[in-house]
């Protein structure tokens, strides 16, 4: 087993940093973590009055763990994907690579910056969303702290589907297209827009292997009353096995992620760089 030096992991955490703090200085970066935020926090102020009788709790509480689970899917999956290509066809993975553990510096780095955004989107729409929805805490603090659990895990379990679809495809024009259509697969079978007990077996199978499930589910159990399991699989929350899932996600991330990088990496030259730099030098 290659160990791993512990230069190499500082300088992965200070690229991630230094990245993050370099897109907050850019004001159309700023602004598309604020606008998001904002949208999604309109969004359940929209369904606040909206209540679920049964349960006597507002539509905007159902859908804030969806909403949650969504917003760690899109930056940890599609706009990992969107960099990591972007980054394969301007050749900074490829020089990135010839460096001692560069792939495993590039994809620790990209790990923290998307730690580090994630936590900066969801400050601004947990606050702005508590202000226009206060009962989205039912479960009090214990609720909180057992989302932020599941948070942390489901970003790292999602991760690894962010470098599968960056590594797969070129450039980010391709991410843009069929990148999107994956990402709108993986929503669908993962019961986020539709409960996963309502859809056909063939698509439960599928849903119940993509950590984005587990993630919603886990936040649906930490952000919703206990009745409403009733609606899940087997009508339980599995907890356990919530965490087993996202955990192997995260393990096989991981382990996989600086394999995959190293692997494309080895297929790029400085020849097809220059061929790739050329035709979009036309297309401009």
């Amino acid at each position: 087993m290659t160990r791993i030096p512990a230069s190499a992991i500082r300088a992965g955490a200070l690229r991630g940093a230094i990245e993050m703090r370099n897109s907050l200085q850019k004001p159309a970066d700023l602004a598309y973590y604020v606008i998001g935020a904002v949208s999604f926090s309109l969004a359940l102020w929209f369904f606040r009055d909206q209540l679920v009788p049964e349960l006597g709790i507002s539509t905007a509480s159902i859908i804030f763990p969806s909403v949650m689970a969504l917003m760690t899917l899109f930056v940890a999956t599609y706009g990992l994907a969107t960099l990591v290509s972007t980054e394969r066809e301007d050749g900074t993975l490829l020089r990135l690579s010839i460096l001692p553990a560069g792939t495993f510096t590039y994809a620790w780095g990209q790990t923290v910056r998307t730690l580090l955004e994630l936590a900066f989107t969801f400050g601004i729409f947990t606050i702005l969303a508590s202000i226009l929805v206060p009962d989205l805490w039912i479960r009090g603090a214990a609720g909180a702290l057992l989302a932020l659990g599941f948070l942390l895990l489901g970003i790292l379990a999602c991760l690894p589907l962010g470098f599968v679809v960056g590594a797969i495809f070129s450039n980010p024009r391709s991410v843009g297209g069929w990148g999107f259509l994956v990402v709108g697969a993986i929503v669908y079978a993962s019961g986020i827009v539709v409960p996963l007990s309502e859809l056909p077996m063939w698509v439960q199978v599928i849903g119940q292997i993509l950590p984005l499930y587990w993630l919603g589910l886990g936040l649906r159990s930490a952000l919703l009353p206990e009745g409403f399991a009733t609606i899940e699989i087997a009508e339980s929350w599995r907890t356990l096995e919530s965490v087993g899932m996202l955990g192997l996600w995260a393990v096989v991330g991981a382990v996989l992620a600086p394999l995959l990088l190293q692997r494309v990496a080895r297929k790029e030259s400085f020849a097809n760089l220059a061929t790739r730099r050329e035709k979009a030098m036309q297309r401009v």
